[in-house]
This record gives structure tokens, sequence and C-alpha cells, in this order.
């Protein structure tokens, strides 16, 4: 069984890798008996039912869990040249191997990578969750409420804090860099972006594209009174 790669960067290039599967079936009836001495390779002797079959197990559609291999070179969000990692085994089989980004981890491998590992000592640890969020954070578009109808206002860290965790983003003030008084009602035009840079842990930032929203308080007021009205259902 083949199944052919394309790779977005390398459209040029097609891969076919082999795939082992298993199936695992039993006989839905009993094997028809032959007489002595009849061939049993001569199937008009058998009927339709002894060809019928149950499955038991198909790899082909279990899950394929995780496997260890070693990196060949640094895979952003996955880990560093030489150091060995535990990855669903879709991603090795079908992203890492045949770009030769990973190897099996054997002796002779790890061997290979001996330097490289002596290093891993000191460099940090990034959990690939951390660089998906940022990933995440970079491509979206922050909107902030804020009250443009009074004469004073100022963008707060409090204000991005909240806008963050109506995406369900939570994060505390003091991991948001903002300047305090840099954006107010003289600085700031309607529709106008501006970026805010967001600490997600000591190693890594983003810088979150911010626009601020009109809101008016009275009528979300309005609404929440009516909303507490309504009869719960």
């Amino acid at each position: 069984m083949f199944r052919t790669l394309i790779r977005p960067l390398q459209s040029a290039r097609i891969i076919q890798i082999s795939i082992r599967t298993t199936v695992v079936v039993e006989r839905v009836h009993p094997l028809t008996k032959l007489r002595p001495g009849e061939n049993i390779y001569d199937y008009s002797k058998y009927k339709y039912t002894d060809f019928q079959y149950r499955i038991i197990r198909d790899t082909d559609t279990e899950k394929w869990g995780n496997i260890d291999v070693i990196l060949t070179e640094y895979v952003e969000g996955v880990g560093y040249k030489g150091e060995i990692v535990n990855i669903p085994r879709e991603i090795t089989y079908r992203e890492l191997l045949p770009a030769q980004l990973a190897l099996y981890p054997t002796p002779e491998n790890i061997a290979l990578f001996e330097e490289e590992r002596k290093l891993l000592v000191d460099r940090p640890q990034i959990s690939p969750f951390v660089m998906k969020c940022r990933d995440y954070l970079k491509s979206i578009v922050l909107q902030i409420p804020i009250n443009l109808k009074s004469k004073e206002w100022s963008l707060t860290k409090d204000n991005i804090r909240i806008a963050l965790r109506r995406i369900n983003v939570m994060c505390d003030e003091d991991a948001i860099i903002l300047e305090d008084g840099s954006i107010n009602q003289d600085t700031y035009k309607l529709g106008e972006e501006f970026n805010v840079i967001l600490k997600i842990n000591p190693l890594v930032e983003v810088s979150i594209k911010c626009v601020i929203v009109p809101v008016d308080k009275a009528k979300l007021w309005d609404e929440y009174q009516l909303s507490k009205r309504r009869p719960k259902t």
C-alpha cells in the first residue's frame, strides 16, 4: 500500500512511502468440510458463506499513537537538533521522516548527534503548546471594547487583559507590555490597528494586533437586565 505525499514547499517533489497495514478477521460461518483427497484450493467446492468474514481489528483505522525519534534539525514547536522526542506517528511518517528532519533513535543515530545532545542541557525547553499559542495570537486581531463616549479615556493593561479573557486567553497584567497613556482619545483614530506585546513565558513573547471597538455601557447594562428577566430553559 502506497500513499503519495506532496509537500507544499517542494511542489515538484513527490514522495512515496510504503505503509504496512494489518487486518484481523474471523469467519462468520464454519468452513465447509471437504472429502479426503479433494483439492482444498478448488474454490468451486466452497459455498459463498465460506468467504464471509467479520473484521476484528483494522490497524489502518486505529490511532497511530506516538513514537520516539531523534531530530536531525531544529523543528519549531517540536525540539532541537539531536533531541529525542515523543511525537504522534502521523506527524513522523508524513512530515518529519520524508523531509529527513528525524531518524529512528538507534544507537548508531544517537552516536551521530552525541555532541549536539551534550549541548541540550544548557538549552531552554519550550513546550510545543507555547508555540501554538504564539502562532494563534499572531494570526488574530484582538478587539478591545472601550467606551469612547467619555471625554477622557486611556487604554490600560486591564482593558487588554479583559479582551484576551473574552477569547479564552488568561494572563496577568504583568505579562502585558504597554506604555501607560500611550493610546488615548488624542492619539488614537477609530479603526486604527496597533500592536501590544504579550509575554507567554520568560522565553517567548508575541506581538498582538489590536483594534479598539466602541461600546456603549448603557446599552450593555440594558441587555444584561433583559437577560436576567428571561426565563431559564
